[in-house]
């Protein structure tokens, strides 16, 4: 007698299988996985399909070598990590917005030179009015 060693999960890829066909619509892996990562259960993919649990249960079987109810909560955990990882960047994306809004009320200011300095003094002395000028005494002359 050989000692064998229980079957495990195959080193090999399931062969395609062929869709889902059920009364609604047709239901290839990707659709079911797609579903599974949506954290949708088993009776919504039934609904979704058209089909009946068992018809579910057959075509996982034939397609992932697996029990619904294993293959279920694998593809449930492959759906949680997207969706944080899209959560995280639904963040990012929302704080770029916070800050270009925040950043379009802060004024921007050139930055300062000298030129531009002694220009607006000699701008504003040429506006200001003449004096008229006084005699020794503090009157005025004439």
């Amino acid at each position: 007698m050989e000692n064998r060693k229980p079957k495990r999960w195959p080193r090999t890829l399931p062969e395609p299988c062929e869709p889902l066909r059920g009364l609604r619509r047709t239901m290839s892996r990707e659709d079911f996985e797609s579903l599974c990562f949506y954290q949708c259960q088993a009776t919504e993919i039934c609904g979704y399909a058209g089909v009946s649990r068992e018809k579910l249960a057959a075509w996982v079987r034939r397609a992932y070598r697996m029990d619904l109810e294993d293959i279920l909560p694998m593809l449930h955990q492959d759906g949680l990590i997207e969706i944080r990882k899209a959560a995280f960047d639904c963040l990012k994306k929302s704080t770029t917005l916070i800050n270009q809004q925040y950043n379009r009320f802060i004024p921007v200011l050139p930055p300062e030179s000298n030129e531009g300095q002694a220009a607006m003094e000699a701008l504003l002395k040429m506006l200001e009015p003449e004096e008229e000028e006084t005699g020794e005494n503090g009157e005025e002359g004439e």
